[in-house]
């Protein structure tokens, strides 16, 4: 090469140049092999040139096949982006339709939450608003009891009058609270005080009134009144117990092997005879054909689980508001819609599911606005008896009685 003529030749080693060039064209001819024709000669005043390298005959293919892996990279880069891009939309689209859901269902179950306080505060309302209309009325009593007695001492009428009108009005207060408030108790009550009032005059004319009360306390005694508090407690309980319950399509649940495969798979063969037999059984095994002649429902999705369950307690809950606020119509549509949804939706082989159905049973079963009997016949009675002293029209012992108690009330 041209670099080894700049270098400076250590003795003792072989000369290059021309002299070199002819004593090894010597030596080759004196073995007897010939110089290639093709093989640069050497001239004799100075140094000859080296060969040109032979890479350069593949340098233009290696550059064609650089620029062919560089214009696959870019393709192959450019393809992957444009997936990359187009993943990245279809996850925000997901997450934009997750969001979406999210955000109705949080509405809903907001707008449900909103509606569900505002009953129970109406409820709540109407109870303290019944409480403080029975105290209004005690209270009334009360006052009208210290007005009669303020006016009988003003007056001065007789005890027997004072005591009729006493036991007009406890029985006024009876068909009151029963016609316009359903109160069983507080008429069951004034009837019970009206007949004590009755039984301290110690006056046959008014038996006929006291065997009517008799009669109409019996009655009343005879009305089969719901327990609201315990039907609202125990509808509470059946809506906290919801999430115990299993949905019928939230597993699958394979049909068991017939009687025949259970059979075939308990034979073992006694003797060599029996083999052929056993094997045949067990071959038999290795393939099982189960029929099932039911539809198979499709598995529900969590979200549908979930909204079921919501659907569910919020029946129950309108189920015990409607009872709170007597009315029969809400009260047993709403646990009719609970209980198709427990026979329909949930699994019927499950102990909760199966003690949920026989409370709502029982529930349904419960008359929250029983029939009334009529209290108003000893009023009418009672009221005559009056209409007859304050015409003058009174028995003849009524009449003795009332003015020996005349004369002893003016006696000194």
């Amino acid at each position: 090469m041209s670099e080894n003529k700049d270098k400076p030749q250590p003795q003792g080693a072989p000369k290059s140049g021309p002299a070199a060039s002819e004593g090894g064209g010597k030596s080759r001819s004196r073995g007897g092999r010939r110089r290639s024709p093709s093989a640069p000669s050497t001239a004799a005043g100075g140094g000859g040139r080296t060969p040109a390298p032979t890479g350069g005959r593949y340098a233009a293919p290696l550059a064609i096949l650089a620029l062919l892996v560089g214009v696959g990279a870019l393709v192959a880069g450019y393809f992957i982006w444009h997936e990359v891009q187009r993943q990245a939309g279809w996850q925000q689209e997901v997450l934009a339709q997750i969001d979406a859901r999210n955000q109705a269902l949080d509405n809903r179950m907001a707008a449900a939450v909103e509606r569900m306080e505002s009953s129970l505060n109406e409820a709540v309302s109407a109870r303290r608003g019944l409480a403080q209309d029975l105290a209004d009325q005690q209270q009334s009593i009360a006052a009208l009891e210290r007005a009669f007695g303020v006016l009988r001492a003003q007056v001065g009428r007789s005890q027997e009058t004072w005591v009729l009108a006493e036991a007009e009005y406890l029985l006024h207060v009876a068909n009151q609270r029963l016609q316009l408030a359903r109160d069983v108790d507080t008429a069951i009550a004034a009837l019970t005080s009206a007949d004590q009032r009755l039984q301290e005059l110690a006056n046959t004319a008014y038996l006929p009134v006291r065997e009517q009360i008799s009669r109409e306390l019996n009655a009343l005694r005879g009305v089969d009144t719901p327990d609201i508090d315990g039907i609202a407690l125990r509808l509470e309980t059946l809506a906290a117990s919801v999430d115990d319950l299993k949905v019928a399509g939230a597993q699958y649940r394979p049909t068991p092997r017939g009687a025949a495969a259970d059979a075939g798979a308990g034979a073992e063969a006694g003797s060599w005879r029996e083999l052929p037999a056993a094997l045949w059984g067990e071959l038999r095994q290795l393939v099982a054909v189960r029929r099932n002649d039911e539809p198979v429902a499709p598995l529900l999705a969590p979200d549908q689980q979930f909204f079921l369950y919501a659907n569910l307690r919020l029946q129950l809950d309108t189920a015990r508001l409607a009872a709170l606020r007597g009315n029969p119509e809400l009260y047993r549509v709403s646990l009719r819609t609970a209980r198709d949804w427990l026979a329909e939706e949930f699994d019927p082989e499950q102990p909760a599911v199966r003690e949920a159905r026989a409370d709502l049973d029982a529930l349904l079963a419960v008359e929250l606005r029983p029939a009334l009997p009529d209290i108003a016949g000893s009023l009418r009675l009672l009221r005559q008896e009056l209409a007859l002293i304050d015409a003058g029209r009174a028995t003849p012992e009524a009449a003795s009685e009332e003015a020996e108690a005349d004369g002893a009330g003016n006696a000194p």
